[in-house]
């Protein structure tokens, strides 16, 4: 979550100007947050079925269910007023934001994960992202309806039909690599387990990390950067910085700094080293979906407002109290059991007879 602020905090040091010096290295340096944003979801998603009894899978997906359409329907609405209606700065109001990707992506993992292997994930992962690679390069759609759709699903175009999105087809594939790792996860019971599964995430890691500054350095060469100038969906491929659509290279490097930044929470926490650390990170994670909301009145809305351009000693301090701030209302929604709130009510709706949702 932190890298979430980092991100926002970033884009708000030079609202409509091109980024440059620091705001532009803390804009790449955030760029880690996304992968690991999707990974830490589906890791989570896999372990939360991996502990459930077999007779309450059912119970777990309603629940799964419910909160993927909160997310939706509430945090979207609740989005759309702090991005957008209430932000210092004009933006459109065709918005997917990362939340309704992560959405669709839970309701597509809840049926999943309980009822397919790791390799069987893996596979549906490679055709959801190459599906909407090819989609996207090779699926022209006029206006309208059609137009939307497709950029929901397989990302931006030249047509604009949205004024942001995060496309569904190869983050839902990002979302599955992370419920198998998840599975792997779960399967490691005892202390040293889970440290061999957060080396091997760490080597996986660090090894996709080295293709992909390879790949980058590959492409510098005259002949091989000459080959490519003149097709732009290759380029857009091939590209580090290419998040919509998620480009491969994209995703080994920034993807593999996720995974190695995950594995190395994971052996501080087995090796018991940097427990208060641990501890304060834990209570962002454990209501990562009320502090992805605070943090959005917090970053788009105050600190958008604060003159923070051309000042940069007050940089360090805004960003500090603005993270201290969320971190705050994170502990006392954390006391509060505060997530018990994130719900539509959806076991409710049995009564109507669509739905099944028995107490274990």
């Amino acid at each position: 979550m932190l890298l979430v602020f980092l991100a926002h905090f970033s884009q708000e040091l030079s609202v409509g100007l091109p980024a440059t010096g620091v705001p532009l290295l803390l804009f790449q340096i955030g760029e880690i947050a996304a992968p690991a944003f999707v990974l830490v979801s589906g890791l989570t998603l896999a372990v939360v079925f991996g502990r459930t009894r077999p007779g309450a899978v059912r119970q777990a997906q309603v629940r799964v269910l419910d909160r993927a359409l909160f997310i939706l329907l509430v945090t979207h609405g609740f989005l759309l007023i702090s991005d957008v209606l209430l932000a210092p700065y004009v933006r459109g109001l065709r918005q997917v934001f990362i939340t309704d990707t992560l959405a669709l992506s839970l309701m597509i993992g809840m049926i999943l994960v309980p009822k397919t292997t790791g390799t069987v994930r893996l596979a549906v992962a490679g055709i959801l992202y190459c599906l909407g690679w090819i989609a996207h390069a090779l699926w022209q759609p006029g206006r309208g309806l059609v137009a939307v759709a497709d950029e929901i699903l397989t990302g931006p175009t030249a047509r604009h039909a949205l004024d942001y999105g995060f496309p569904v087809l190869q983050w839902a594939g990002v979302f599955l690599v992370g419920t198998v790792l998840g599975d792997a996860f779960v399967r490691a019971r005892t202390a040293g387990a889970r440290g061999a599964w957060a080396m091997r995430l760490l080597l996986g890691g660090a090894a996709a990390v080295v293709g992909a500054v390879s790949v980058k350095a590959l492409l510098l060469m005259p002949a091989v950067h000459a080959s490519i100038a003149g097709q732009t969906h290759v380029r857009e491929a091939l590209s580090l910085f290419g998040k919509a659509p998620p480009s491969p290279v994209y995703l080994m490097f920034f993807g593999g700094i996720a995974a190695c930044l995950i594995a190395a929470a994971t052996l501080l926490s087995v090796h018991g080293l940097a427990p208060r650390v641990s501890g304060w990170a834990a209570v962002l994670g454990r209501n990562s979906l009320f502090v992805f909301m605070l943090q959005s009145v917090v970053f788009r809305d105050v600190i958008a407002r604060v003159p923070l351009e051309g000042h940069p000693w007050a940089w360090p301090l805004a960003f500090g109290t603005a993270a201290l701030f969320v971190w705050s209302g994170a502990w006392v929604w954390d006391r509060l059991g505060g997530n018990r709130w994130l719900t539509i009510g959806i076991r409710q709706l049995k009564s109507a007879g669509w739905v099944e949702a028995r107490q274990p």
